[in-house]
């Protein structure tokens, strides 16, 4: 059994509701600023208010929920500081990550579950970004499921949550997707190879690129938005 059907299985409640609202918030049908209602969340998930409360709860330490006095549970907002604090730290796991993996003997076994998803990445690249995102983090899941070290494994998976958001941010640009693709290859011949050293310095520099792409997308919205304000200023005036 994989670590990640183990996983489901042994969740509560509140970690099976987090983790569907969570998917909800990173694919983006959540934008930041959006309520959610625990009585309406309660009537949809057939539960009553205290899993879906301990649920919310659980997203805010996540740091993908809110929940403020008299207004409950608002989705987060996403900013460039955030992007650049969680992947210092983010960076530096992953490679660990990476050369942990790739100094187990038996990951052999991790090779073989990703060597195909990362293969698709290659054609995917530039043609669907949605079926792009969708299997980037299929794969980087797989490599935290992977982990026996569990300090780290659990750590990177709540990670995860949150940094999903700017992935996809990120990935919504095909150059990156397609640097993104060849990165992935190269740090699955690292791994196969064994080579600790390499297959750090590649995931590092992966998640170092994904951070930039990601801070550039919110610098340009951020300046599109403050554009159509000015628009908006001209107009009444």
């Amino acid at each position: 059994m994989s670590a990640g059907t183990d996983n489901a299985l042994n969740q509560t409640l509140p970690e099976k509701i987090a983790e569907m609202l969570a998917e909800r918030i990173v694919d983006g049908r959540y934008p930041p600023g959006s309520r959610l209602v625990e009585a309406v969340l309660s009537e949809e998930f057939g539960s009553s208010h205290g899993p879906v409360r301990d649920a919310l709860r659980l997203l805010q330490s996540a740091g993908l929920v809110t929940i403020l006095p008299y207004r409950g549970a608002v989705v987060s907002d996403i900013s460039v500081r955030e992007v650049r604090e969680l992947y210092q730290v983010r960076a530096a796991l992953v490679g660990l990550r990476a050369r942990w993996i790739a100094e187990d003997p038996q990951r052999d076994d991790l090779v073989g579950k990703v060597a195909a998803p990362i293969a698709q990445l290659r054609k995917l690249a530039g043609r669907d970004t949605g079926g792009y995102t969708r299997t980037a983090l299929l794969v980087n899941r797989s490599f935290t499921e992977s982990l026996t070290n569990r300090w780290l494994r659990t750590t990177l998976s709540a990670l995860m949550l949150q940094t999903s958001r700017y992935t996809r941010l990120a990935l919504a640009s095909p150059a990156h997707q397609r640097y993104s693709a060849k990165q992935w290859q190269a740090l699955l011949d690292a791994i196969r190879a064994g080579d600790g050293d390499r297959a750090e310095h590649i995931a590092a520099a992966l998640s170092q690129a994904t951070r930039d792409q990601a801070i550039k997308f919110l610098e340009q919205e951020s300046g599109t938005a403050g554009t159509a304000r000015g628009r908006k200023k001209t107009v009444r005036a």
